[in-house]
């Protein structure tokens, strides 16, 4: 009886087993919860699977870190509201050093590829879009408070929190703080008697402007470039160290640990928001930075950028020995390592063996390079004084004011000359513009036509219509020795500033060309090289000079003005119009007061009415109105040649580089707006 029992329960579990195997495979359904009492808390479950799979990946050399107790998951490094990068072509994979080169001590040039302020430049330089923030700034009804609103859960690349105390931070006891003479109020953050304005920060993510005046312009200030976020970009937890208020250092002395620190591409450890941080520095020879653990972008793949480990920059400051570098393959993507369009085809030549190719669809974006400004408010001595100011200093500054004068200087000038003499062809003859890029201009018709006109001003080489109208300015050879004299019949030297704004030989080989010109209609002229001369700047920025050489290019006047209106001076706009630049950014107090009714004063009143303009395209027609002025009164500033393409060197195993950008201004941060952090090696 036990027998039969026994091979009866035995066929059954095998029946049982082989209907099992035949059933459905559905995943069986879930346990449900009993009344079982829970283990304690630090009893080990047995069946515990494990933290679930991360949605997001992470390079290799992060995951050994958080597998060796060093960094958290992936999962909590990134924010809350992290952004989604679009690829170029391709998701990538993980590694690699990105070899690239500078000639600047303060490595500018490569701070463009660190391009993370709140709001930035889209990729296709067409408009602004979010950064740091999570969505656009929003204002008030009346335009005079500004709301920023921060990502949530974004972080340093030590892992302590970013938050609007950072910002405050550097409010209150950085630029509001007399003692701290580094940094001040930026131009931006004052009202228009020049007080500062008011900020708050009600939250860790909420950041309010309140400005007396209308203001529109200002959040897409903070896009340009890498100077104007780069104040704000304070690590309060970081910093605090060796400021006297928080280290107990007495005195204004305890400041100058502070200000040696904090430099975040000369201070290795120094926490930042980019994509690679610094790691190592040798000054005089290189930069190593390294990827950011809590950066807080990922792929559409949810892949945490970077894709590249490392970012090492070596500084080599000669032209010549930088290209001949590139052409051997040396680095794997420069954008303003080879600056000369006439280095183009020597590089084609070598691509092949370099194994590198020239990106094509990279311009300069030079509304004019070379060129040259005429300088509406000469003085010959720094202390200006009135009273005292030499006569001959005044009629100089009248001469250089008359629009005859300076239609004389624009039509003197072989044009054609200046393009086959020092671009080899390469660009286009015209006159002074901004950038042809610029969305001004590029995002109507209407606004086209007013580019063209603007760039075919003045701009023939007629040297009979060139003295016709010195004539008309009574600039005239008055004593019968060839060369034209002041209107008081004073002799007369037009002195032009050689400078290496654009590049020395650029300049250099343009003077050679355009001194003849003027000499040809009797201009006496002296070329004053200032290269590397202490007081070079002194000069351009508070008007010492007469005529000096440029390299123009700007993609929008709103945030980067100088070009067109005189509202900045010193060191910050030091164009065509220095001193009555100074007075509007000083609010009166310093500079000169221009002339109702002078140019200056024109282009400042359309300045001030831009800013409290919100709607965009209301913002480009004041500029096209700037732009007649420019063509009425004109030209400020004298145009030989420009929109030349500019070399982008890549190895062929770089992918996701865009196929397109402006490099000649700095102010767009690119390449830095087209996302550098997407970039990867295919070897």
């Amino acid at each position: 009886m036990n027998k039969r029992l026994l091979v009866l329960l035995s066929i059954l579990a095998v029946l049982a087993m082989v209907f099992v195997g035949c059933g459905p495979t559905e995943d069986p359904p879930a346990p449900q919860p009993t009344d079982v009492p829970a283990p304690p808390p630090d009893a080990p479950d047995p069946q515990d699977p494990g933290p679930p799979p991360s949605a997001f990946g992470e390079a290799p050399m992060l995951a050994d870190m958080v597998a060796a107790g060093e960094l958290p998951p992936v999962d909590d490094r990134l924010p809350e509201e992290y952004k989604v990068i679009p690829v170029v072509d391709s998701i990538g994979q993980y590694g690699g050093t990105w070899n690239a080169v500078t000639w600047w001590p303060g490595a500018g040039n490569i701070k463009m590829k660190f391009y993370d302020p709140p709001v930035r430049w889209m990729a296709d330089l067409t408009g602004y879009e979010p950064g740091l923030l999570v969505e656009m700034p929003e204002w008030t009804n009346d335009g005079k408070t500004i709301t920023f609103t921060f990502r949530r859960g974004l972080r340093w690349s030590d892992g302590e929190p970013f938050t609007t105390a950072d910002l405050q931070f550097w409010w209150e006891d950085l630029a509001k703080n007399e003692d701290y003479r580094t940094l001040q109020v930026p131009w931006w953050g004052r009202n228009a008697d020049g007080s500062p304005i008011d900020m708050q920060f009600p939250d860790d993510v909420t950041w309010v402007l309140n400005f007396e005046e209308p203001q529109y312009i200002m959040p897409y200030v903070l896009a340009q470039g890498f100077w104007e976020w780069e104040p704000l970009m304070k690590p309060a937890h970081f910093l605090r160290q060796w400021h006297p208020d928080y280290d107990g250092q007495p005195g204004a002395d305890g400041y100058s640990e502070l200000d040696q620190m904090d430099r975040w591409f000369e201070t290795p450890g120094y926490p930042c928001l980019m994509a690679w941080c610094l790691e190592e520095y040798r000054a005089g020879e290189m930069w190593r930075f390294a990827r950011n653990p809590y950066y807080w972008k990922v792929d559409p793949d949810g892949n945490q950028l970077p894709y590249l480990d490392y970012v090492r920059v070596e500084l080599v400051e000669d032209d010549e020995v930088r290209t001949l570098q590139a052409a051997q393959g040396r680095y794997d993507c420069t954008f303003r390592g080879v600056q000369s369009p006439t280095d183009i085809p020597f590089l084609l030549e070598n691509a092949d063996a370099g194994d590198y190719r020239l990106v094509p669809g990279w311009m300069d974006g030079a509304g004019a390079w070379p060129g040259i400004m005429v300088n509406q408010d000469y003085h010959s001595d720094q202390q200006y004084d009135p009273d005292t100011e030499p006569e001959v200093d005044v009629e100089i500054r009248e001469l250089l004011r008359d629009q005859n004068f300076r239609q004389g200087l624009s039509l003197a000038m072989d044009r054609q000359r200046v393009l086959n003499v020092v671009w080899e062809g390469i660009g286009e003859i015209k006159q002074f513009t901004i950038s042809p890029q610029s969305p001004h201009f590029t995002s109507s018709e209407e606004g086209m036509q007013v580019y063209e006109r603007w760039a075919s001003s003045y701009v023939d080489y007629d040297p009979d219509r060139a003295m016709e109208a010195f004539d008309a300015a009574g600039f005239v050879d008055a004593n019968g020795d060839g060369w034209r004299d002041l209107p008081s019949g004073a002799e007369f030297t037009l002195v032009i500033d050689l400078n290496d704004w654009g590049g020395e030989r650029t300049n250099t080989e343009f003077l050679e060309v355009y001194r003849r010109n003027l000499q040809d209609v009797g201009v006496r002229v002296l070329i004053n090289n200032v290269i590397g001369l202490p007081d070079a700047g002194i000069r351009g920025n508070y008007g010492l000079y007469m005529l000096r050489t440029t390299h123009a290019s700007e993609l929008d006047l709103w945030t980067y003005p100088d070009w067109i209106f005189p509202v900045r001076g010193g060191g910050e706009g030091s164009r065509a119009f220095p001193q009555q630049g100074l007075y509007y950014q000083s609010g009166g107090e310093e500079g000169w007061q221009p002339e109702p009714g002078s140019p200056a004063y024109r282009l400042q009143e359309i300045y001030r009415r831009g800013l409290g303009e919100q709607d965009e395209q209301t913002r480009n027609e004041l500029v096209w109105e700037a732009v007649d002025v420019y063509i009425e009164q004109g030209p400020f500033i004298i145009g030989a040649t420009g929109d030349q393409p500019k070399p982008v060197v890549c190895g062929n195993h770089v992918r996701n580089v865009l196929e397109y950008g402006v490099l000649g201004p700095l102010a767009p941060g690119t390449p830095g707006n087209s996302n550098p952090e997407q970039y990867w090696f295919d070897n």
